[in-house]
């Protein structure tokens, strides 16, 4: 009879958690604003502000209820202090736990006062920041209450609502120009290179201390933009920030003929692409063409890639290249096909 009755209680302890509503709300810069409907409130739930991959949410709710009354707490109450509040709160007789050693359990977000919404009012809770791409949790122990008299409020049942909020937000554009400007320099320094020739019309040296000047003046940018912002290097957006400085650091200077000699032209094209046939070519020029199609910011992601478009393109078609001036003077399917790329992606 014990295990029955064991049995019995756990089964409607579990009812009484499935009661509790547990609800996943997903906001974007596309879709900012989601309600909530309850049987006794509205939960209105917006992302009012982005800033660079952390979003700013605010959660209204409203009392559907004509007599009844909503309470959140900003803490935790045993029994007995609550009948020390104004108005004066008691448990109804009907209400769960053990009389007199009941405790009040408080809103996940810190409330300044305990937060009473009569019928139809409308309250806010604290503003919570949502990282891109995580989940904030919000509990809203909410107790449904009701008048005795003018100075007294009775706690009939309590309802526990949870928010899990995401955020899936897209990039600011000062982040997507900084972006952009790190990739183009992060290109160019990987396609063209440093060139080592006698002809070149500056030193090796000097070609790497123009390069390093450049990364320094884009690296004192990245700080200027998290110095206005104030962020910390807990915030999200320093942490974005602070990748494109490490993309910076890890560009490698790499030796490589620009071609553009005498000396060079006399010793024959050659460059990274050399090892590839012209079908590898084509691919990899599909392959740019389709990321510039497919891209929120054409004029952007065609400018960051335009380097690597040309050398491709430049490489099966210069006169002096030993791996591919002879497939080229042969023609083909796959000659027509990067000609057919090339044009395309310099089209749009």
């Amino acid at each position: 009879m014990r295990k029955i009755l064991i049995s019995l209680l756990l089964s409607l302890m579990a009812l009484g958690v499935m009661a509790d509503e547990q609800k996943k709300v997903t906001l974007s810069n596309d879709h900012n604003k989601e309600t909530i409907t309850l049987s006794y409130c509205n939960i209105f739930v917006n992302l009012n502000e982005v800033d660079d991959g952390v979003g700013e949410v605010s959660i209204e709710l409203e009392n559907l209820s004509e007599s009844k009354v909503l309470i959140l707490f900003n803490r935790s109450y045993m029994e007995k202090q609550a009948k020390k509040l104004t108005p004066k709160m008691k448990f109804d007789k009907t209400f769960g736990g053990t009389k007199g050693k009941r405790v009040i359990d408080p809103c996940s977000e810190q409330l300044n006062n305990v937060m009473q919404l009569r019928p139809s009012d409308k309250q806010f809770l604290p503003t919570v920041r949502v990282e891109n791409e995580t989940t904030k949790k919000v509990i809203m122990p909410i107790y449904i209450a009701k008048y005795k008299g003018k100075k007294k409020l009775i706690l009939l049942e309590k309802q526990v609502i949870e928010l899990d909020i995401e955020a899936e937000l897209k990039p600011s554009a000062e982040y997507i120009e900084m972006n952009t400007e790190c990739e183009q320099l992060i290109n160019e320094i990987t396609n063209t290179g440093i060139c080592p020739n006698k002809s070149h019309r500056t030193s090796p040296e000097k070609q790497k201390e123009d390069y390093q000047a450049r990364i320094d003046a884009l690296k004192t940018k990245i700080d200027g933009i998290i110095s206005s912002h104030g962020w910390s290097s807990n915030d999200a957006s320093y942490r974005r920030y602070t990748e494109l400085k490490s993309k910076l650091d890890g560009v490698e200077f790499v030796e490589r003929d620009c071609g553009r000699h005498r000396a060079a032209v006399a010793r024959g094209h050659k460059c990274s692409y050399c090892s590839l046939s012209l079908q590898q070519i084509y691919h990899r020029l599909d392959d740019l063409y389709k990321k510039i199609y497919s891209s929120s910011n054409r004029k952007a992601t065609k400018a960051s890639v335009m380097s690597q478009v040309n050398a491709l393109y430049r490489c099966c078609t210069d006169t002096s290249c030993s791996r591919h001036a002879a497939q080229w003077r042969k023609g083909g399917n796959y000659k027509s096909k990067i000609i057919e790329r090339y044009n395309r992606i310099n089209n749009l």
